[in-house]
């Protein structure tokens, strides 16, 4: 069975899982009087996002490599208005311009530059205030560019770049799973389960019981799809998932206390149940470079 049949079935399998979930915590929380509606519009959310995603990754590197450019633009265009960047025209288009050019390596297949790329976006953020001629708030300016293009440009195109390795469809789509799989079982066993909080002032609804119910569920998943990439050790398969679920659990943490900081409940209202694109994304964008360089310091995949 090849690797675009595999990742299909896999994806229809996790799909029915969570269904099945889903209609058991709809009958014990319909026993509590409590609402299921928004677990269902996320779920069903899903069915929306994947298609996208999953049918360029199975079978166009360039297309699948192309739309994480888009999503590493609407990321930042998202960070950009409700940290107000967007009102000077001049940062906002050189850094959207910038995020464009740091895909360059990736299309292209050429790590070297690809690794020193923050090194550039920086270097070319300190030069705007020179080029515009002024100085008033261009440090506060400067730093949220710098922020916003290495956190949702670099970290981001790391996925991207993962597709060009051998066996990066696999890569991909098991970091892509195991992020969301923590995100879904840590909401679910929150839900049923939770008490205490993981971080009250930061996000409330996260608990400790849910953060390890999603430990759970990603280990447990790590080793059922061991097919996906069996050159992974036992201990690696383990280390990886934990890695996973306590750098999903940060990314979420980070988007989290940026929102809480400027006062604002989403990024935006793009996708049902789950707000903008930087609320449905930011646990993979954290989990990105961390997992895809212990996977190249262990299995050398450049």
């Amino acid at each position: 069975m090849d690797i675009s049949t595999r990742v299909l079935m896999i994806m229809g399998v996790v799909l029915g899982g969570y269904a099945v979930v889903l209609l058991i915590m709809t009958l014990i929380f319909k026993l509590r009087g409590v609402s299921t509606k928004k677990l269902w519009v996320r779920y069903l959310a899903w069915f929306i996002i994947i298609p996208p995603l999953l049918i360029p990754l199975i079978y166009s590197r360039i297309i699948f490599q192309v739309i994480i450019l888009v999503l590493s633009l609407l990321n930042f265009h998202e960070y950009s208005n409700v940290v107000g960047l967007w009102k000077d025209k001049y940062f906002s288009i050189l850094c959207n311009a910038t995020i464009m050019l740091s895909y360059i390596p990736v299309f292209f297949q050429r790590f070297g530059l690809f690794q020193v790329i923050p090194i550039y976006m920086i270097i070319f953020v300190l030069l705007i205030p020179i080029m515009k001629g002024e100085y008033k708030h261009m440090l506060q300016k400067s730093c949220l560019a710098m922020f916003g293009l290495i956190y949702f440009g670099w970290f981001l195109a790391h996925i991207a770049y993962m597709r060009n390795v051998s066996n990066g469809i696999a890569y991909v789509f098991l970091l892509f799973l195991l992020v969301e799989s923590n995100d879904a079982g840590s909401y679910i066993v929150g839900k049923i389960f939770g008490k205490h909080k993981l971080s009250p002032n930061i996000s409330p609804g996260k608990t400790n019981e849910g953060f390890i119910g999603g430990l759970f569920f990603v280990i447990g998943l790590s080793f059922l799809l061991k097919n996906l990439a069996p050159e992974f050790s036992i201990v690696h398969r383990f280390l990886f998932a934990v890695l996973i679920a306590i750098a999903g659990t940060c990314g979420d943490l980070i988007i989290s206390f940026i929102k809480r900081d400027l006062k604002i409940k989403d990024f935006g209202h793009v996708i049902p149940g789950h707000g903008g694109i930087l609320d449905r994304f930011d646990s993979v964008i954290f989990a990105a470079p961390l997992f895809f360089h212990l996977v190249n310091l262990f299995y050398r995949i450049l």
